[in-house]
C-alpha cells in the first residue's frame, strides 16, 4: 500500500480555513482504504493561536485507520523537524497543498526535491485563479516569476480539479507543466433534507464563507440595500479574516432598510454546516472566484438552491432548476433572483429544493470522480 506524506497548513479538527481543509478531508475519507496517509499540519486552526487542546502536538497521532497526523506546535516549527519528517519513512510520494506559504508549501517542496523523493504532487486549491491572485498581487507574481526562472516546479505534478484550473496552472507555472486532473471529492452522501416551510414574500438567506474581500459579502449587502418589497433574513457564517473589510460590512449593515435583517453568526464547525443549511431557503455566494465551492455543493445536498456569481465551476443553474449563477457586473440580475425566490410560496419552492438535492445526489454518486483521485496517486504503478 502506498504511503503518502502530505503537508497542509490546516487539517481536522480545524474547519475555519474552509474549502481547502474540506477538500483534503473528503479526499482522505474516500481514499484511506487504498492509501496510507501521513499528514503534517499546524496544531492550531485558521486565524487561531490557541492549540487544539484535545490532541497531542509534535508526535504522530493516528486519527483513524491508515490516517496519521503530526500536529506541529509553534515552538517546534523548525527546518530540522520538517527535514526529519520527510526522511523518517520511505514515502511513495509527497503531496503538498497550496503554493505561497513557507512552512507547509515552499519548504516541503525544497526538502522533497533535495532528498529526491519519488514523486511530488502540488494541489494549488485555486490560488492561481484571477480572484485569488488579485489579493497581494505583487508578492504573488514575484514568487511565480521566481518559480518559473528557477524551475522550482520542474519534475513535479500539479493536481488540477477543473479544466479552468488547468489553464491557470499552464499560464502561471508553465505550458509544459505536468498536470493531472482529478475532481474534488464531495462530502459523502446524506439523507434527504428536512427543510422549513417557505413563506411567500419572505426569504431566509445565508452565506457560509470567511469574511474577506474575495468572498465579496459587501457586494451582497449592497444588493440587499436596494430591495424594499420583501422581508429578507440574511445570516453570515464564517471567521472574520479581514477586520477592515468586516468594518465596512458592518457600516453598511447599519444602513440597511428595516425589511432586511442581517445577523453575523460567527464560525460553525464544518461538520454542522449541512444541517444548518437546511434551515435556509437560499445560499448566496457573490464570490470573486472559487476553485470548487464545497459550500455550494453542500447547499444542494441540503435541498437549498443557490444564488452565486459566475466565478465558480457551478454553471447553468437556472436550466437545472437549482438556482442562479450571475455575472458580478449584473447587479440587477442578483436583485431579480433574490426577488424571484422571495416571492415563491412553499409548493413552488419545493420544486427547486427537490431539484437541488437530486442534482447533488447524482453528482456525489458519480464513480468517475473516485477513480480520478485513485489514479492521481497511482500514476506510476
Amino acid at each position: 500500500m502506498k504511503k503518502i506524506l502530505s503537508f497542509t497548513d490546516y487539517y481536522w479538527p480545524g474547519y475555519k480555513a474552509g474549502g481547502t481543509i474540506r477538500a483534503f478531508m473528503n479526499q482522505v475519507e474516500y481514499l484511506k482504504h487504498d492509501f496510507e496517509f501521513f499528514i503534517v499540519t499546524r496544531n492550531t486552526d485558521y486565524t487561531e493561536e490557541t492549540p487544539y487542546g484535545e490532541i497531542g502536538a509534535d508526535q504522530w497521532v493516528s486519527i483513524s485507520e491508515r490516517v496519521h497526523v503530526y500536529y506541529v506546535s509553534a515552538p517546534a516549527t523548525r527546518i530540522s523537524l520538517f527535514n526529519r519528517l520527510i526522511r523518517e519513512r520511505d514515502y511513495d510520494l509527497v503531496y503538498i497543498h497550496l503554493l505561497f506559504g513557507f512552512w507547509y508549501s515552499f519548504l516541503p517542496l525544497l526538502l522533497a526535491k533535495f532528498h529526491h523523493c519519488r514523486e511530488i504532487i502540488i494541489a494549488p486549491h485555486g490560488v492561481l485563479g484571477a480572484g485569488a491572485l488579485g489579493l497581494k498581487p505583487m508578492k504573488k507574481n514575484l514568487f511565480l516569476s521566481f518559480a518559473r526562472i528557477t524551475g522550482l516546479y520542474n519534475g513535479t505534478v500539479f493536481h488540477s480539479v477543473t479544466p479552468h484550473e488547468t489553464e491557470d496552472i499552464r499560464k502561471h507555472i508553465g505550458k509544459k507543466t505536468t498536470i493531472a486532473e482529478a475532481r474534488e471529492l464531495p462530502r459523502k452522501a446524506s439523507d434527504p433534507p428536512k427543510r422549513n416551510r417557505k413563506t411567500a414574500g419572505c426569504l431566509n438567506m445565508v452565506t457560509v464563507a470567511r469574511i474577506a474581500p474575495e468572498k465579496n459579502q459587501l457586494f451582497a449587502l449592497e444588493i440587499l440595500g436596494n430591495i424594499s418589497d420583501h422581508e429578507i433574513r440574511y445570516d453570515l457564517i464564517g471567521p472574520v479574516y479581514d477586520e477592515v473589510y468586516w468594518t465596512r460590512c458592518q457600516a453598511l449593515i447599519g444602513e440597511l432598510p428595516p425589511n432586511i435583517r442581517v445577523t453575523y453568526r460567527g464560525s460553525i464547525n464544518s461538520e454542522l454546516i449541512p444541517s444548518e443549511l437546511q434551515s435556509y431557503d437560499i445560499m448566496i455566494l457573490t464570490t470573486t472566484g472559487e476553485n470548487f465551492g464545497h459550500t455550494i455543493l453542500e447547499s444542494f445536498m441540503a435541498g437549498t438552491p443557490v444564488i452565486i456569481s459566475d466565478r465558480t465551476p457551478w454553471r447553468d443553474l437556472e436550466r437545472s432548476g437549482t438556482g442562479r449563477d450571475i455575472p458580478l457586473s449584473d447587479r440587477n440580475g442578483f436583485r431579480e433572483a433574490i426577488g424571484f425566490f422571495a416571492s415563491l410560496g412553499d409548493a413552488e419552492f419545493e420544486k427547486y429544493s427537490a431539484k437541488a438535492f437530486t442534482f447533488a445526489r447524482n453528482y456525489i454518486t458519480n464513480p468517475e470522480m473516485l477513480a480520478e483521485n485513485i489514479n492521481l496517486f497511482n500514476r506510476h504503478v
